[in-house]
């Protein structure tokens, strides 16, 4: 069911919260997933040439049932203010190509992860 973008954020914030209370160093940047749902591979193609434009990798397009599912990321701290900015940026692409946004997900890092990443 397709969600507005203002709710979007709002889940985006409550991700935020549930991050933090796990210890999750949101300030650090890590690879955040992505999922949006289209009904033709035309339009989620064209999402997609616009997302990479944007500075978002493309990790799959695949059809299941009457659904192209067109995967991404990028590399992106997940602070409140971050997160509410790539939500609302990919909302406005995958609305343009008619699509559904269906949230982001990615690994948490924590503080010890931020010591070790260099070694």
């Amino acid at each position: 069911m397709p969600r507005d973008v203002e709710e979007q954020v709002a889940l985006g914030a409550q991700l935020v919260e549930e991050r933090l209370s796990l210890g999750d160093q949101v300030h650090e940047p890590r690879p955040i997933d992505h999922l949006a749902g289209f009904r033709s591979r035309r339009a989620a193609t064209a999402a997609g040439e616009e997302l990479v434009a944007a500075g978002y990798r493309i990790d799959g397009l695949r059809r299941r049932l009457l659904t192209v599912w067109l995967e991404f990321s990028a590399m992106t701290a997940v602070d409140s203010a971050t997160a509410a900015a790539f939500t609302r940026e990919v909302v406005g692409i995958v609305d343009r190509h008619g699509g559904t946004y269906d949230g982001w997900g990615g690994f948490l890092v924590a503080a010890d992860d931020e010591a070790g990443a260099g070694s």
